[in-house]
């Protein structure tokens, strides 16, 4: 599965972007290229736009077909399994959602952890502040446009601020800088951000 997604990812979108790029740089860089070659540079350029465009279209069709797929079904208390994974704090106006060692293997998975989100969230009856657990949390490249689209959806539309951490040792460092390195400096950001809303 990897491998194939590896593949398709390189034919639908690295490739064309690089031939893309190799033609826009010629012709950036030989401005005194004879029509007939700027002619064959703008084709291939433009060629690779529509082949891109169908990679986005493909993909957008993908996410939208797994998204309609059906959610996660109620455990016995009636609650989304993934419920668990999201404390509310009325004291402090947190609600701690925890991806934890998650793995988000496709976009229908992002569909179901989200919409117990988004229920969680919404029962409620007012908006939050987001303290996102992220430690060992995976994203599969499959999944990455879905999740994009649901954690901007419940930024904007349910939390009042989101910050994301992970906790324990990290020599390396987080590879997105927006990631804190811990439960401490997290809620030392929130705080912040309740500073600046009042």
């Amino acid at each position: 599965m990897a491998l194939s997604l590896s593949t398709k990812v390189e034919e639908d979108f690295v490739a064309p972007l690089t031939a893309m790029r190799g033609a826009l740089e010629i012709l950036r860089d030989y401005p005194d290229l004879g029509a007939s070659e700027r002619q064959r540079f703008l084709a291939t350029a433009l060629g690779e736009c529509a082949r891109l465009e169908q990679g986005v279209k493909d993909l957008a069709a993908t996410v939208y077909s797994a998204a309609r797929q059906p959610a996660a079904k109620p455990d016995g208390e009636g609650r989304s399994q993934f419920a668990e994974r999201i404390r509310l704090d009325d004291e402090t106006g947190i609600a701690e959602i925890d991806f934890s060692g998650f793995e988000f293997s496709s976009s229908a998975l992002v569909n179901s952890f989200f919409d117990a989100i988004d229920q969680t969230l919404t029962d409620s009856g007012h908006r939050w502040y987001l303290l996102v657990n992220f430690r060992d949390c995976s994203i599969w490249p499959e999944a990455w446009v879905a999740y994009a689209h649901r954690a901007k959806k419940v930024n904007v539309q349910l939390a009042l601020g989101s910050v994301r951490y992970v906790e324990g040792d990290r020599s390396d460092g987080p590879s997105d800088p927006s990631i804190l390195p811990s439960r401490a400096a997290a809620l030392d950001e929130i705080a912040a951000l309740k500073a600046t809303q009042e």
